[in-house]
């Protein structure tokens, strides 16, 4: 039953509830008399790693414990002995029979045996606490290191515009005070120092309507122009609980446009200037050929003047950070500033006389669309987006130079690479049509349950009427075989579109992909897919319902578009297998589901990146790179993993490893 040496049988027999609680308690519990432990309880022996407990009996607590703990550990339990002081809970570590280690909280109470001061002595496993709070103190490092090390001022803000959280940069610059806990600072005050949000504010806007808000801004109260971007903060059940604030400061580009601006005045006007005294100058030339001289010096000096000021607006265009082209008619590439170089990899004068739609697409013709031609046909200023052969998009605007008779003879054109902007506005599209998809499905399951349900009563009256005349009922059973069937399938679309903040249930697998598979179903045969599932009827999970569904759906997704990208019409080979297996998990049981389809796969180095949130194998537009990421994180709340293994060209496995229950067998 336990492990109890003889000296304290009779003892212990004389409180059999006591002993009894003592051998069956899964906390580590012994006790040492004199310096030497003489009983342990089998979860004690256990932690020990002791399969014979002579190993252990006979020795004191301290020859297990660390050099720097032992003298503690003895001088406490002196104290009590002496007076029965308090003993405070002890962090350290205990080397085991087998010479392993282990991380436990000791704790100790005085007593008395066979007339003796004794210790009981209880000990606690604490390695997995101390591995989680280690990668919890870690995360969270690196999450305040790499929102510090942004330049940029980034505060997160409550729903009543307090600010709950800066970057060092927003600190510095906004001069906050110090975040603690009961003090609140409202964002108004120290971005624009007022009492009360500014009319017109976006970001009261963005709280609002819970959509992002850009804008651009001159502070007075910080002395600068700011970049403004709100982004919408929602909990887990999509309630809008904040925002989050990113700022830039845009002093010194507003500073450079200004100055191009005024450059570019003072340019004309120069110009204009120029050609006035080179007209005087020629008349002079016909009428004075004995002046000659001068005007050829006066000319010399004019020239001078225009290549100081060339030089001067080359270097603000150098400033600016959006690319910069200058085109010829033919699109051949006149000028670049230092940033479009940078984008392409060469210097700014190796672009010269290349094809503008050559280094920016990798294309042979000009670009679909291409706003410059626009500007070279209309003479006005173009604007478009293209998207090149690597999945950038690029916002593109043309402004037409002209000559003096109005002919088009060069075009600016004024690229931004606004890839992740649109990617993060088409994920939050998707995520609004989704939400009100789930709303329409949730109405059109309503609408179809009652006549559902009049259909199946109406068959069973038939079958009642029928069993009475001894007639046929084969029809009336069919009527209710099917009804039920679309019984199922709505109650099935009325629990994925429900959102609600469930506990967990406990459930059969195999009725989780019943109700699954009823929304999936007509799908994967319309696109001509083999599908095998093999559920047994006896595993029940602990878990979310709806997430669990979401989880199945989404990768079920993923599967289709994979076989429907390398088999487009019908093929023996473009099966979904689904199939799960009993494991064990530190000692714990598991059911792993395996999701196995024979697609397109994943490449080999980008199979970590999967899981990233905005990252997808999708074109453009189509995936939001949130699935998997979304699918992970509801399996890791649910105590599981999710594990990827993938042959690019052949076939992907998506394994899910849950907790589960086991029916016992009748």
């Amino acid at each position: 039953m336990g492990h109890k040496s003889e000296a304290i049988e009779s003892a212990l027999q004389k409180n059999d509830q006591y002993c009894q609680m003592m051998e069956l308690s899964p906390v580590a519990i012994g006790a040492q008399s004199n310096g030497k432990i003489f009983y342990l309880n089998p979860a004690c022996a256990k932690l020990f790693g002791a399969l014979n407990i002579d190993r252990i009996i006979g020795k004191s607590l301290t020859d297990f414990l660390p050099q720097q703990h032992s003298d503690l550990v003895e001088k406490r339990f002196q104290k009590l002995n002496e007076n029965g002081a308090g003993f405070a809970p002890l962090e350290t570590e205990l080397t085991r029979v087998d010479n392993t280690k282990l991380d436990v909280e000791l704790m100790a109470s005085a007593f008395v045996y066979e007339n003796r001061p004794s210790i009981q002595f209880t000990l606690y496993n604490i390695t997995k606490r101390k591995k989680l709070e280690e990668l919890l103190f870690q995360s969270q490092q690196d999450w305040e290191d790499t929102f510090n090390t942004i330049t940029d001022m980034i505060t997160l803000h409550d729903k009543d515009f307090n600010i709950i959280y800066a970057n060092t940069a927003a600190k510095a610059i906004l001069n906050l005070p110090s975040i603690r806990d009961g003090i609140m600072h409202k964002c108004f005050k120290y971005y624009h120092g007022t009492e009360c949000p500014p009319e017109g504010c976006p970001s009261c806007s963005c709280l609002k309507t819970g959509l992002p808000a850009d804008f651009e801004i001159f502070e007075p109260h910080l002395k600068m122009s700011i970049e403004i971007r709100s982004m919408p903060r929602f909990d887990k059940t999509n309630r809008l609980i904040g925002l989050i604030h990113f700022a830039r400061d845009i002093t010194e580009r507003k500073q450079v446009e200004e100055e191009l601006k005024k450059a570019k005045n003072e340019l004309e006007i120069r110009v204009e200037e120029r050609t006035s005294d080179l007209k005087k100058i020629n008349d002079q030339m016909k009428e004075e050929i004995a002046e000659r001289k001068s005007a050829v010096d006066a000319l010399r000096k004019s020239e001078y003047k225009y290549r100081s000021l060339s030089q001067e607006f080359h270097t603000l265009l150098n400033c600016i950070p959006d690319n910069l082209l200058l085109l010829a008619p033919d699109l051949k590439i006149m000028w670049a500033n230092r940033a479009a170089a940078a984008v392409f990899g060469k210097d700014a004068s190796g672009l010269n006389g290349q094809y503008c739609y050559s280094l920016c697409c990798s294309l042979f013709s000009p670009c679909e669309n291409c706003p410059t031609i626009k500007s070279f046909n209309s003479r006005l200023e173009e604007t478009s987006e293209i998207t090149t052969s690597e999945g950038k998009i690029w916002d593109i605007r043309s402004f037409p130079i002209k000559d003096d008779s109005g002919r088009v003879k060069n075009v600016i054109e004024l690229a931004r690479d606004i890839t992740e902007k649109i990617n993060l506005q088409a994920g939050a599209a998707r995520t609004r049509h989704l939400a009100s998809l789930g709303e329409l499905a949730a109405g059109v399951a309503h609408e179809i349950n009652n006549p559902v349900n009049n259909i199946i009563n109406y068959a069973q009256i038939m079958i009642d009427e029928f069993e009475q005349d001894k007639r046929d009922d084969d029809v009336a059973r069919r009527i209710i075989k099917d009804g039920d069937r679309i019984a199922t399938i709505v109650r099935s679309l009325l629990s994925f579109a429900r959102i609600r903040k469930e506990e967990k249930t406990t459930i059969y697998l195999h009725e989780i992909f019943s109700d699954t598979l009823s929304l999936t179903s007509a799908q994967i045969r319309k696109d001509g897919i083999h599908l095998k599932v093999n559920i047994p009827k006896s595993i029940k999970v602990p878990v979310h319902l709806q997430q669990i569904q979401q989880v199945f759906l989404n990768i079920i997704s993923n599967s289709r578009f994979a076989l429907n990208q390398k088999y487009p019409g019908t093929h023996e080979n473009k099966m979904l297998e689904i199939s799960c297996e009993k494991i064990t998990v530190n000692n714990s049981p598991f059911v792993r589901i395996i999701f196995h389809d024979r697609g397109v796969g994943i490449p080999s180095n980008i199979i970590d990146k999967v899981i990233n949130p905005f990252f997808s194998t999708k074109p453009n537009r189509i995936g939001t790179g949130l699935g998997l990421s979304i699918s992970h994180g509801i399996i890791t709340e649910h105590g599981g993993k999710l594990l990827i293994n993938s042959v690019e060209g052949e076939y992907t496995k998506i394994m899910l490893e849950l907790p589960t229950m086991v029916k016992e067998e009748e």
